[in-house]
């Protein structure tokens, strides 16, 4: 019963930072249609027209996010020809502005993710490490542990090949010095009250995301997939050309449904049933 509450009340934060995010946006209609009401003394009619067309206008900028460079990455997961298609259905995505993206249970296993562009690396990545110390409630620190189907705490770097290399600095990254064949971006992920919180950068598109689920096999697996195929202007999609990878689709939809199917309490059964699981998926 403690699980089942604290695994609300976690859903009930992301729901209270989607609703914050929101409210600017309403804030700013209501003024639209406050502003000079008191000093012109505007007819029911005219105060319903001006209501109307700043709903209009509202509405067209929703419609125009959508259009972004970045919620149209996040909506070409859930069509790519990768295990991730299906992973993230653009109905469950919001576009709060061009730069920000956020997608409510779009999974079974994941409860909420944002994905956030920055206009530099340096900014990226001074955004990633003031996430990642919150997270861990402790100053940053790299290269320590990892995140894989076994490991559920640690910050490392990530790239195309499905490894975790722990060698390269934070510098080589914010100066832009990293190569694609050495590292893609960063993640950290740490696990609390059965809930797994990953935080991951990629260089190219200057992205940083956050998803949080459960059972953390599951939100990991999700994971696993979706950021690797989150392609940003500028960059292939290294999964589409991996020999193999529109075969494995139906094999990975399969095995998260097997795993899902299994478990009996989340954060329990989870770790067992893991442990068969290749150290290569990363």
């Amino acid at each position: 019963m403690q699980h089942l509450e604290l695994a609300g009340l976690r859903r009930s934060v992301l729901v209270a930072l989607v609703i914050a995010a929101l409210i600017p946006v309403a804030v700013a209609a209501w003024a639209l249609t406050q502003l000079g009401g008191s000093a012109s003394k505007k007819s029911p009619a005219a105060s319903a027209s001006t209501a109307m067309k700043s709903a209009t206008m509202h509405h067209a900028q929703a419609v125009s996010y959508r259009n972004t460079p970045l919620f149209q990455a996040v909506a070409g997961v859930n069509t790519a020809d990768t295990p991730a298609k299906g992973y993230l259905p653009p109905s469950t995505c919001k576009g709060m502005s061009a730069t920000l993206v956020l997608c409510t249970r779009p999974h079974y296993a994941v409860y909420g993710v944002a994905f956030r562009t920055y206009p530099s690396l340096k900014a990226l990545y001074a955004a990633y490490e003031a996430r990642v110390s919150a997270l861990s409630q402790q100053p940053f620190r790299s290269n320590y542990g990892n995140c894989t189907e076994t490991d559920i705490s640690g910050e490392v770097s990530w790239n195309h090949n499905f490894l975790h290399p722990s060698m390269y600095p934070l510098s080589m990254f914010t100066s832009g010095q990293i190569k694609d064949d050495q590292a893609a971006g960063r993640v950290f992920c740490t696990f609390t009250n059965d809930l797994l919180d990953i935080v991951w950068t990629q260089d190219d598109g200057r992205l940083m995301a956050e998803v949080t689920g459960a059972p953390h096999l599951d939100t990991y697996l999700w994971w696993k997939w979706v950021h690797h195929s989150v392609v940003l202007p500028g960059s292939a999609n290294p999964m589409a050309t991996m020999p193999g990878m529109a075969q494995t689709t139906s094999t990975s939809s399969q095995s998260m449904t097997s795993t899902h199917s299994s478990m009996t309490m989340p954060g329990s059964n989870a770790k067992k049933s893991s442990k068969g699981s290749s150290s290569m998926g990363k």
